[in-house]
């Protein structure tokens, strides 16, 4: 009788597997279109604003005066501010948000990196541990590759270098195998 032979060890992946490599295409597509989506900054924390637009809850960019200052406005109480033209950080009612960019008509900022959606911080945790796993299992593959090599000094001399005397590991079973 012809046996059927096994090419290797077929297993699919277990289903949490599935649905994580699942979730995570599906954010990776969302935020690569979020991306490249016309009229939206590039850096997903990034945010770009118009003349009379919001920044901060009810503050509102104003643009610049004569001199290069940025000019905020807040209708709610009618306070302004005004910052240097060299100025990084604008704080307002105990927020901030880094200046990327500033001209008379727009204004680009930056979030503070705790204002990231919480599936960002997931993706990395994700990313960090399967680096760690992969870099695990490659050091054990190594150490055992070296571990089970023979060094070509150890042999004798009065053994020639192309045949290799075989080594059992187990001692071999006394009488016949049962059928």
């Amino acid at each position: 009788m012809a046996r059927k032979m096994r090419v290797g060890n077929r297993r699919r992946a277990p289903v949490w597997l599935m649905i994580a490599a699942a979730l995570a295409l599906f954010l990776t597509v969302y935020e690569g279109y979020r991306m490249i989506m016309p009229f939206v900054a590039r850096d997903p924390l990034y945010h770009e604003v118009n003349f009379g637009q919001r920044v901060i809850d009810d503050w509102q960019y104003e643009g610049e005066n004569e001199e290069g200052y940025l000019l905020f406005y807040n209708p709610i109480n009618g306070d302004r501010a005004m910052l240097p033209p060299q100025s990084r950080l604008f704080g307002a009612d105990g927020k901030w948000v880094v200046i990327e960019h500033a001209d008379a008509a727009s204004l680009t900022y930056a979030e503070p990196l705790e204002a990231a959606p919480w599936y960002v911080y997931l993706l990395l945790l994700a990313a960090i541990g399967a680096g760690a796993w992969w870099a695990v299992k490659r050091v054990r593959v190594v150490r055992g590759k070296r571990m089970r090599t023979r060094s070509v000094r150890r042999r004798g001399l009065a053994e020639p270098v192309g045949v290799r005397r075989l080594r059992r590991r187990f001692k071999p079973r006394r009488g016949s195998r049962p059928s």
